[in-house]
C-alpha cells in the first residue's frame, strides 16, 4: 500500500495469548474511494469476501466507519444502513456482509480480536449480533482510541503481548462507552510476555511471515522483500530467535491451524489452505511432528478438555 495511512497486519497468536482474556488477531485502516472494489485484495482467504457470498469469522471484529456511508446485513440483522460515525461489531460464527456505498465510499478502521473477556461481554448482553451497527456518541474519542492501538500494531506488528491485549481492552471500553449506557465489567488475565524483537530487519521478516504465510511463502520470498541477502537474513533471524525462517513459517501456519480447529467448525480439509498449508497431508505431518497427534485428534482433545 503506497498511502502510509492505509495498512493491515495479521498478528501472531500463540497459546499464551489465548489465555490473556483478550487477544488481537489483526488490524488495519483504509480509505475506500467511490467506485473502488471492496474489500481490497491481498487479505488471507479466511478474511476475504464478496457481497454475494458474505463471510463468517472465527472471532470478533470492531469496524469504525467515519466518513462515507454504506450498508450491513447479517443472519441476525438485515439491511442496516451504515452512516458516518458508526461502529460495526462482527461476531464469531455469525454470517455477515457489508460494503461502502459505491457512489461515496468510506473511511474505516478495524480490529479483529477474540478471547474469554469479550465472550463474557456478549454473555452479559452488552453486545449481541442483533445490534451489530451502533451510532457513536463522541467519534473523536473512539477514533483516538483506535488510532492509538493501530499505531502500536503498525510500529511493531510482530508483537502480540499482554500489553497489546490491555490496550485492546481499553479500546473495547471506549467503544462501549460511546455506544452503550451500560458499564463495562473490568477483567484482565496475566501471562508471560513474549520476547521483543530488537533487530528491525528480523521484525520486518516476522511481519511478512505472520501477515502473508497464508499464501505460498518461501525463505527466498521473505528475503526478496528485504534489503539484505538471504544468508544475512537467515543468520540474523537465527541469532534473534534461535531457529530458522522456515521453522517460523511452519510455526505461524500451525498456530493459525490450531486456532481455527479450536474456534471454528470448519472441516479439516478447509482449515489446511486457510492456515497456509499446501495440502491436508502437509498439515497432518506438521501436527504429528509438533503436537503428537492429527488435526482431527487435536480438535477432539481440545473439545473434550473444555467440555464441548
Amino acid at each position: 500500500m503506497c498511502d502510509p495511512y492505509e495498512f493491515y497486519h495479521y498478528l501472531p497468536v500463540n497459546d499464551d495469548a489465548m489465555r490473556w482474556g483478550i487477544y488481537v488477531t489483526g488490524a488495519g485502516r483504509g480509505r475506500i474511494p467511490a467506485g473502488a472494489s471492496y474489500p481490497s485484495e491481498g487479505h488471507p482467504s479466511l478474511y476475504q469476501f464478496d457481497w454475494k457470498r458474505g463471510r463468517t469469522l472465527p472471532e470478533f471484529q470492531l469496524i469504525l466507519i467515519t466518513d462515507g456511508q454504506g450498508e450491513f446485513t447479517s443472519q441476525a440483522a438485515q439491511g442496516i444502513p451504515v452512516r458516518p460515525n458508526t461502529l460495526i461489531i462482527l461476531f464469531p460464527d455469525v454470517w455477515h456482509r457489508y460494503r461502502p456505498d459505491p457512489s461515496i465510499g468510506w473511511q474505516e478502521r478495524w480490529i479483529s480480536l477474540n478471547g474469554e473477556t469479550i465472550h463474557r461481554l456478549m454473555d452479559q448482553g452488552l453486545i449481541h449480533p442483533g445490534k451489530s451497527v451502533r451510532p457513536v456518541k463522541d467519534v473523536k474519542k473512539l477514533t483516538s482510541a483506535f488510532d492509538g492501538l493501530l499505531s502500536r500494531i503498525h510500529t511493531d506488528p510482530q508483537e502480540n503481548s499482554i500489553l497489546l491485549s490491555l490496550r485492546a481492552m481499553n479500546l473495547i471500553a471506549e467503544a462501549l462507552e460511546q455506544t452503550l449506557d451500560e458499564p463495562l465489567p473490568s477483567a484482565a488475565q496475566a501471562s508471560n510476555l513474549p520476547r521483543h524483537v530488537d533487530d528491525t530487519l528480523v521484525a520486518q521478516a516476522m511481519d511478512l511471515i505472520w501477515t502473508h504465510s497464508h499464501r505460498p511463502l518461501s525463505v527466498n520470498d521473505v528475503a526478496e522483500h528485504l534489503p539484505c541477502t538471504r544468508r544475512t537474513l537467515e543468520r540474523r533471524f537465527a541469532t534473534e530467535h534461535g531457529h530458522s525462517i522456515l521453522e517460523e513459517i511452519s510455526t505461524c501456519r500451525l498456530s493459525r491451524a490450531r486456532r481455527l480447529l479450536r474456534e471454528t467448525d470448519l472441516p479439516v480439509k478447509s482449515v489446511a489452505p486457510l492456515a497456509g498449508f499446501t495440502s491436508r497431508e502437509r498439515m497432518r505431518i506438521a501436527f504429528q511432528s509438533q503436537q503428537g497427534c492429527s488435526p482431527d485428534q487435536y480438535r477432539k482433545r481440545f473439545r473434550i478438555s473444555n467440555g464441548k
